[in-house]
């Protein structure tokens, strides 16, 4: 790397650090002011106010960087401009391509960085946070209900229904069991407020009813409660995970694990597929952000406006995002595959980037 490219990639780190602090800055106080009357009033421990922002980071910094890479690039060639070092460069017979190598350079490490987030970081932080939000703060295992995160699965003879699941922990919420005898004619029934694995399938289960059926008239003929109980679900976490229906919590390697038992079983697993290919068109954005940030900076000449950055990072952001919305619904809806829906966005903002920064350099 030579000299220019050291410094301005010096530069552009430095606008980079800024920008990314500040917009995570804003970002957790936001979250912050969202999510502070529920610790209140629930009364958390200390420990969580700083957990959840910790476990919470991977996501705000997943969702900043790309904003953040694009004030960047606009702040750097806008000060190189605003300084007369730009034209310096040009009156020296450098072009514009070689005077930004090292911003695509950083760009490209970026989207290293956001894939690793992406893929891995990031829904390891959401399933965290959320086990903090709901069980260690609201205490909600009585209350499940009322989130749409219901599993249903077959063990031989008996259906599984579980309100909520966070496998990274081995923990259970809400668990009714149903057991059904040859005829299939329910013989008993399970209800446990949560169950902690602990080995070869077995699973503890905590505060248990247990109802047993009559299998003639269907009438109640037994009812026990036990503080615990041990069951053999032949299940262990990652095997319940691949039944978890929300795929921004699972790990590449869990949505992998989900879309090949899908496809074995026979079903769609379209959704999982979606959300697989859009975290690798997300960890493209960095470096598009630094092809787009550019021309804009070029085209205000010796002065330009930060001010105008801003907004038109917000417009870009505005109507990328739109795209993105847009064309990731149409891929949910089976109206383009899971690859042309992810990756559609992109493409569009990029063949507008090239042609910007193109213009840019006649």
């Amino acid at each position: 790397m030579t000299t220019l490219d050291r410094y301005i990639a010096n530069l552009f780190l430095k606008n980079l650090a800024f920008m990314l602090l500040a917009l995570v800055s804003l970002y957790a106080v936001i979250e912050f002011i969202e999510k502070v009357d529920d610790f209140i009033e629930n009364q958390a421990a200390l420990v969580y106010y700083f957990l959840y922002p910790v476990y919470n980071l991977p996501l705000m910094i997943s969702n900043t960087l790309p904003m953040a890479v694009l004030l960047a690039a606009f702040a750097t060639i806008g000060g190189l401009s605003r300084t007369n070092q730009l034209t310096a460069l040009r009156g020296g017979g450098i072009s514009i391509s070689r005077i930004s190598r090292s911003m695509f350079l950083c760009g490209l490490l970026l989207c290293g960085l956001l894939l690793f987030c992406n893929l891995w970081l990031t829904p390891l932080g959401i399933q965290q946070t959320e086990y903090i939000k709901e069980v260690k703060i609201k205490n909600k295992t009585k209350d499940l209900a009322s989130e749409s995160k219901d599993i249903y699965f077959r063990n031989e003879n008996r259906i599984v229904h579980i309100k909520r699941s966070f496998p990274q922990r081995g923990a259970l919420f809400g668990v009714t069991i149903i057991t059904f005898d040859d005829r299939f004619k329910p013989v008993e029934r399970l209800q446990a407020e949560s169950g902690h694995y602990q080995r070869e399938g077995l699973w503890s289960f905590k505060e248990v009813k247990i109802w047993q059926f009559s299998a003639v008239d269907k009438t109640i003929r037994g009812y026990d409660e036990k503080a615990d109980w041990l069951l053999d679900l032949g299940k262990d976490p990652s095997q319940v995970t691949q039944l978890w229906n929300n795929p921004e919590e699972m790990t590449q390697f869990e949505l992998h694990e989900i879309i090949k038992t899908m496809q074995a079983d026979g079903h769609d697993p379209r959704v999982y597929q979606l959300e697989s290919h859009l975290r690798l068109s997300k960890a493209c954005i960095p470096l598009i952000m630094v092809l787009l940030g550019m021309p804009f900076a070029l085209q205000r000449g010796r002065r330009p406006s930060f001010a105008l950055g801003i907004i038109v990072s917000l417009s870009v952001f505005v109507v990328y995002f739109v795209l993105y919305a847009v064309f990731a619904a149409l891929g949910s809806s089976a109206m383009l595959s899971p690859v042309v829906a992810a990756w559609s966005a992109n493409i569009l903002i990029t063949l507008t980037a090239t042609w910007l920064f193109l213009r840019a350099q006649d």
